[in-house]
């Protein structure tokens, strides 16, 4: 146990804790909200139209609405430490070791990390969407430098 992994709680108990490489949060209906404001507007709309039909059906259907894009309008949690890569959305985890991912797709405000050399039309619920922030070289960076030679760009 080394200095560096341990870290003292207010409490005075003592927890193991793996070294962060790099973390950062992000929220990105914070960097458009104009899309966020559309996004919430129709959710709304859809909400109050299916709840003048049934109460119980619009309020449910508008629980689906908000989950099924609650990583763009909520915060999302990345973790990049020397064994792999954490991602925490409001919904779910998801977590890549790096010896894992064999597929990395590079875009402007996100990458996304594959478990298959080849795409799949499984990818959507395989891969972990990472978004860069206002970090985007910098994760680019650390990203580059854990990844193997084999891993296909």
């Amino acid at each position: 146990m080394t200095a560096e992994s341990i870290r003292v709680l207010e409490c005075g108990l003592m927890e193991e804790a793996e070294p962060a490489v790099m973390r950062w949060k992000i929220c990105p209906a914070k960097i458009f909200p104009k899309k966020a404001f559309f996004g919430w507007l129709i959710i709304i709309i859809v909400g109050f139209m299916i709840s003048t039909t049934s109460l119980v059906l619009g309020l449910c259907l508008t629980a689906v609405l908000i989950a099924t894009q609650a990583t763009f309008l909520f915060s999302s949690t990345f973790s990049i430490t020397e064994e792999g890569i954490v991602a925490r959305y409001p919904l779910r985890k998801k977590e890549y070791t790096w010896k894992q991912i064999k597929r990395i797709k590079f875009f402007h405000d996100a990458c996304y990390l594959f478990r298959r050399r080849k795409p799949s039309n499984l990818d959507g619920w395989s891969g972990i969407p990472v978004f860069y922030g206002e970090n985007r070289e910098a994760v680019i960076a650390a990203i580059q430098s854990h990844i193997s030679g084999d891993v296909v760009t």
